[in-house]
C-alpha cells in the first residue's frame, strides 16, 4: 500500500513484510552500478530522493541476496524487448554479483510500457509467468496512481519473498556465475497516470461484506476472506472508524493481498488478548514466525475492529522481513506483550527469568 510517493510506510497497514529502507547499504560504491548509477531515469519519472532511497535499496539486495538490479526510464523505444535485452549487455547487469545474478526493468514513458528483463541466472527463480503476475498485480497499480518509485520497490520487496521461499525450499544455490540474458522476463503496459482501477470502487453493497465479528478471531477470518477475494476497498465493516479514512488514498495491489494470504496461512495464531476494559484486543503469533506481526483491534459498536491506523505506526519489517516495533512509539496495546523484551531495534524476543 501507499500514500504518498515519498511515503513507503504507507503499505504496512495490510501486514505484508516490508524490507526497511536504511540509510548505510553497508557495501562499498564503484564499479559497474554503482549507486549512482543503479537508477538512471531519463523519462523524469522519479524524483532524486525516490532515485537516491531505491539505489540504497537496490545495495541491500546485493549485499543480501546477490542480485545486481538496475533501473532505467527512457521515452519512445520502438521495441522495448529488443531495448532491454541490448541494454541488460551494455551495462552488464549482473557483473557485480558473483553468481551473475542479474535483473534490469526498463519503464518506456512514451510507449506506457514496463519490461522486466530476467538474467540467465535467475530465470530457475524467476520464470515469465512470475514476472508478469508481479508486475500486473503490484507494479502496474502503483504505476496507475503516479507512484512509479513506490511501484518498482513494492515489487521487489515482493521479489526478495520470492527468493526467502526459494532458499526454504533449497532452491537458491548457484553453481557458478552465469552472465548474460537470454531474453526471458516479461513486458506490460505500464498504465502510467491512468487512474485506481475500477475494482477499488466501492460498489452498491460497500460495507457490507466482511462484517466485523463479536470477538477478534471472527473480525480476523472476515479480513483474511476479504483478502483472499481481493476486496481492496477501504471502507469494509472489519475496519476501524480511524483506518478508513486513512485507506481512502492507499495503493492495495492484488499481489499484496494474495502475498498476506499466503504467509499468513503458515502461521499460527495465539487467542485474542483483551485489555482490562474489554476495548482492545491483540492476536499475536509466536516468536519464531516473525513474518506474521500482530494484529490489533478496537472495540466499535459492540464489534472488534481493525486498528490498522495504529499498526502502521508501531510496527515496521525489517530486511529479513521479521516484524519489529518501532522504538519509541508508544501505543495502547502493550498489554499484549507481557512476557515479551524487544532488543534495541524493536524485534520481540522472549523475556529472560532469573
Amino acid at each position: 500500500m501507499a500514500r504518498s510517493p515519498r511515503s513507503r510506510a504507507a503499505r504496512a497497514p495490510l501486514g505484508v513484510p516490508l524490507v526497511a529502507l536504511l540509510l548505510a547499504a553497508g557495501c562499498g560504491a564503484g564499479g559497474p552500478g554503482a549507486p549512482a548509477e543503479r537508477v538512471r531515469d531519463d523519462a523524469g519519472l522519479i524524483d532524486e530522493v525516490q532515485r537516491e532511497e531505491l539505489s540504497r535499496y537496490h545495495e541491500l539486495l546485493l549485499h543480501d541476496h546477490d542480485i545486481d538490479y538496475r533501473v532505467q526510464t527512457v521515452r519512445g523505444e520502438p521495441d522495448l524487448n529488443l531495448y532491454a535485452a541490448r541494454r541488460y549487455e551494455e551495462l552488464e547487469v549482473g557483473s557485480r554479483s558473483r553468481t551473475g545474478r542479474g535483473l534490469l526493468l526498463v519503464i518506456d514513458a512514451e510507449h506506457d510500457r514496463v519490461r522486466l528483463e530476467v538474467g540467465r541466472a535467475l530465470e530457475g527463480q524467476l520464470p515469465d509467468a512470475v514476472v508478469a503476475y508481479l508486475e500486473h498485480r503490484q507494479m502496474v497499480p502503483f504505476f496507475r496512481s503516479g507512484r512509479v518509485a513506490h511501484g518498482i520497490l513494492a515489487t521487489t520487496e515482493l521479489l526478495v519473498s520470492r527468493v526467502q521461499e526459494a532458499r526454504a525450499r533449497g532452491d537458491w544455490a548457484a553453481p557458478g556465475p552465469i552472465h548474460g540474458t537470454s531474453g526471458a522476463g516479461a513486458a506490460t503496459q505500464a498504465g502510467l497516470g491512468a487512474g485506481a482501477e475500477p475494482s477499488r470502487e466501492a460498489p452498491d453493497d460497500a460495507g457490507t461484506a466482511a462484517r466485523a465479528g463479536a470477538t477478534p478471531e471472527a473480525t480476523l477470518a472476515a479480513y483474511t476472506r476479504a483478502l483472499a477475494e481481493r476486496d481492496a476497498r477501504p471502507d469494509l465493516d472489519v475496519y476501524s472508524a480511524d483506518t478508513r479514512r486513512m485507506l481512502r488514498d492507499w495503493v492495495v495491489t492484488p499481489a499484496q493481498m494474495d502475498h498476506l494470504v499466503r504467509t499468513y496461512r503458515g502461521c499460527h495464531p495465539e487467542p485474542a488478548r483483551l485489555d482490562a476494559a474489554n476495548a482492545r484486543a491483540v492476536i499475536r503469533y509466536p516468536i519464531p514466525e516473525r513474518r506474521c506481526s500482530p494484529w490489533f483491534f478496537v472495540r466499535e459498536q459492540g464489534r472488534w475492529r481493525l486498528d490498522l491506523t495504529t499498526m502502521q505506526s508501531a510496527i515496521r519489517f525489517g530486511r529479513s522481513n521479521a516484524w519489529r516495533f518501532v522504538p519509541g512509539v508508544e501505543h495502547p496495546y502493550g498489554f499484549a506483550f507481557e512476557g515479551w523484551s524487544l532488543d534495541r531495534n524493536g524485534f520481540p524476543q522472549v523475556a529472560r527469568r532469573d
